[in-house]
């Protein structure tokens, strides 16, 4: 725990079917680094807590509320609590930062 290197080299462990991930889990606070293979889809969920992050490679097409994007590297986004929100990789994978609050 305490310091990632190189976020675009680390080691990611299956998580979902299509989704790698590596996650650090403090008292309040979750941050994730996940890879989504190409085709990958969220239609849309939400929960009570924010969210933001950013994207280290690749291309990801996320919506929040009625706004959607197409983020390349070095862009963020941020979920406000409660807000419907999903994405959907394209023809590449796409690797991540994201950071949310601890659920419970």
């Amino acid at each position: 725990m305490g310091f990632w290197n190189h976020l675009n080299r680390l080691d990611l462990q299956d998580f979902r079917p299509g989704i790698q991930s590596r996650a650090e889990f403090g008292d309040r606070l979750v941050m994730a680094c996940m890879e989504i293979a190409p085709g990958k889809e969220d239609t849309g969920h939400q929960h009570p807590f924010e969210q933001c992050g950013i994207i280290v490679e690749g291309k990801i097409e996320m919506f929040i509320g009625d706004e959607r994007r197409v983020l390349g590297a070095m862009e963020t986004y941020f979920i406000p609590a409660g807000a419907i929100h999903g994405w959907k990789t394209l023809d590449l994978p796409a690797r991540i930062l994201d950071v949310s609050a601890k659920q419970g």
